[in-house]
């Protein structure tokens, strides 16, 4: 299935300009092994519509489309969309790859803030100034994206009304493919919300109110 600028308007919500420049303007970047093998930008799969829908939440909560779509700014993003699948690969160890996205976000850094509290986190340090997901692992892996807001020009105001919403958008993604992988990641593993809540009847229960709480806010 192609995912086309009408799908993500009409199915999805999101603004006709986002919606147009991720389906038919942005071009695969290179070299770049978060879209390897990729012939297309969008493709079926939570990774891929996640951006799209992150950028138009960013969007209807104030930030201009000229800053968010901005090529400096997407190809930065795009980089460090790299850098963490060659961490997940196991290509580079959490030292180094937070130290590549020292390098990659030098000189570029607006929401000094949050990035400082983004790099305690992912160090298991306290964050000083924002609350992040802490009471299922599982659901704190996406938060390696928020490194997506720290070139921007927001108030640590708008990031700490900001993060609920993300949070209420990345959890369910994160809980479907949970339930998907459930038996896969049972036997390897690996992180999973179902596993840590138990791996039984309540556990698929309490997730799937959780995911239901997060799609209210939305």
């Amino acid at each position: 299935m192609v995912i086309t600028s009408r799908i993500l308007q009409d199915r999805l919500g999101i603004s006709k300009e986002i919606a147009d420049y991720f389906a038919n303007t942005r071009q695969v970047p290179p070299n770049n092994l978060f879209w390897k093998n990729k012939r297309i930008y969008l493709s079926i799969g939570f990774g891929f519509l996640t951006i799209p829908l992150v950028f138009d939440l960013m969007y209807k909560k104030g930030i201009p489309l000229s800053e968010l779509l901005e090529d400096a700014h997407i190809s930065r993003m795009e980089e460090g969309f790299d850098r963490l699948k060659r961490f997940e690969a196991n290509e580079i160890d959490q030292q180094r790859f937070l130290a590549s996205c020292h390098e990659l976000l030098s000189g570029s850094i607006r929401q000094k803030n949050l990035a400082a509290d983004l790099f305690a986190f992912f160090q298991d340090k306290p964050a000083s100034h924002f609350t992040f997901e802490t009471r299922y692992p599982a659901l704190a892996r996406s938060d390696f994206f928020l490194f997506t807001l720290v070139d921007l020009a927001v108030s640590d105001e708008w990031v700490a009304a900001f993060l609920p919403y993300w949070y209420s958008l990345a959890r369910p993604i994160l809980l479907l493919d949970d339930f998907k992988d459930f038996t896969e990641d049972l036997e390897l593993g690996e992180e999973n919300t179902i596993v840590e809540l138990g791996a039984n009847r309540e556990a698929v229960e309490k997730a799937y109110a959780l995911g239901r709480e997060d799609l209210r806010l939305l």
